[in-house]
């Protein structure tokens, strides 16, 4: 089966260690209960014996706190489950002549926390091709969504980017791996055409996007043009550490990719 890796393609995911109290044993979890419980006032009790004051807890809050701190810890390691898809097909044009680069992107909405992700991989069964992506990148969504995936996946060099059913599976850090399904259909004729060639459906304003970056190359804006932005002044008054820009135009699953602009006062 032909497989295609993407080894550091992506800014790899930064992990949160637990805290070395949550990390072995029972009896580390238990001391660890114990020493939160001790500065809790709920079901401590005192009383004074001489000049020794002497405090105990009582046993049935004790066993339910310790209950509590086990389920919590059991929840947020549960089996993953994929809750949503982002898939793209992405059109990318280096120049105003050549064809595009064509690739795609997935990006997957965990059950769990993105904090646990491990690795990502995708399947195309008419085919056979498989892609590995073992840095996957986080995206942080609306709403308190967060996608973790890749967006550098290619096709075989000179092959097509083959289109239908695929398969997305992700895994947590415990090797534990759930999948599910998307589909990539496109109009192959965009595969070959310059970006001015593109359909009044495609190059339309509604379906227009501008993506600033800085000059480190990080994206510092991504959206519509705003009206007030007739030139690149305008542009760099908003968005002074602006220095490149691209157009972009999304249609669909599908988002078309023009060329790099420098940005320079007019």
């Amino acid at each position: 089966m032909p497989c295609l890796t993407v080894p550091g393609s992506s800014r790899p995911v930064k992990t949160i260690p637990f805290l070395p109290a949550f990390q072995g044993s029972a009896f580390r979890l238990h001391c660890a209960a114990t020493r939160l419980w001790r500065s809790l006032p709920i079901g401590r009790r005192s009383f004074r014996h001489k000049s020794n004051h002497l405090k105990f807890f009582s046993l049935p809050f004790y066993l339910l706190f310790i209950a509590a701190v086990f389920l919590l810890f059991s929840c947020s390691d549960s089996e993953p489950s994929i809750v949503a898809v982002e898939e793209n097909v992405v059109f990318d044009y280096k120049d105003e002549t050549s064809a595009p680069q064509v690739r795609f992107s997935v990006f997957v909405q965990p059950s769990s926390s993105v904090l646990r992700a491990g690795e990502i991989r995708t399947f195309h069964p008419e085919s056979g091709l498989e892609w590995h992506c073992q840095s996957p990148m986080v995206f942080h969504g609306g709403s308190g969504k967060d996608y973790v995936g890749c967006s550098s996946f290619f096709p075989p060099y000179n092959s097509e980017l083959p289109q239908g059913i695929y398969y997305v599976y992700y895994k947590d850090l415990s090797d534990r791996e759930c999948e599910s399904e998307f589909s990539l259909n496109f109009t192959p004729e965009f595969c070959l055409k310059p970006y001015s060639e593109l359909p009044y459906y495609v190059a339309n304003p509604n379906n227009e996007r501008i993506a600033l970056y800085n000059t480190d190359g990080i994206l510092i804006y991504c959206g519509k043009r705003r009206e007030e932005w007739n030139d690149n002044a305008a542009i760099l008054a908003d968005y002074g550490t602006a220095e490149r820009m691209r157009v972009c135009y999304v249609s669909g699953s599908l988002l078309f990719m023009l060329p790099f602009e420098t940005l320079q006062k007019n």
